[in-house]
């Protein structure tokens, strides 16, 4: 009986053991999940084709300098535009085995509200490139604001 004990305990050990050495041989890789390379579709500034209201995202531009995948959106203000900053974002390709990005999410704070965007790329029935961006923003305890969702269209200048 005490074989049989032994036994079972190191199979379970041999197990453990081998789980262990490719958790420790992955564990590098499965922390880092690859984005895709190649952003250039993604890349320039790109211009609402159609809201010019104070809620809307006037322009956002897109830069990818030494794998530092950023945007830069700007919203409508009066007299110029409001400057949001730039801020890294992700980036997604259509598929695990594309290298190509066409979206990509930010998340950053602003003022009183955290702001969720996320675009990606469409095609327009003429074959029209848009990047096509949802912003999200939900404000903070502190403001009377109800958080609201945008989704708006924008062609590259």
């Amino acid at each position: 009986m005490d074989r049989v004990k032994r036994n079972q305990s190191f199979g379970i050990f041999v197990a453990a053991t081998r789980i262990l050495l490719l958790l420790a041989t992955l564990g590098s890789s499965l922390a880092e999940a690859g984005q895709p390379t190649n952003a250039s579709a993604l890349l320039g500034t790109w211009v609402n084709v159609k809201n010019t209201d104070f809620f809307s995202v006037a322009r956002i531009v897109i830069t990818d300098v030494s794998g530092d995948f950023e945007v830069h959106p700007y919203g409508y203000c009066s007299p110029t535009l409001c400057d949001w900053g730039m801020h890294p974002a992700f980036r997604f390709s259509s598929s695990v085995v594309v290298r190509t990005a066409i979206g990509f999410n930010a998340v950053f704070p602003i003022s009183l509200k955290n702001v969720y965007m996320q675009g990606h790329l469409i095609q327009t029935p003429t074959g029209q490139t848009l990047l096509e961006v949802t912003t999200q923003r939900r404000f903070l305890r502190l403001s009377n604001e109800v958080d609201y969702e945008r989704t708006e269209r924008f062609r590259l200048k």
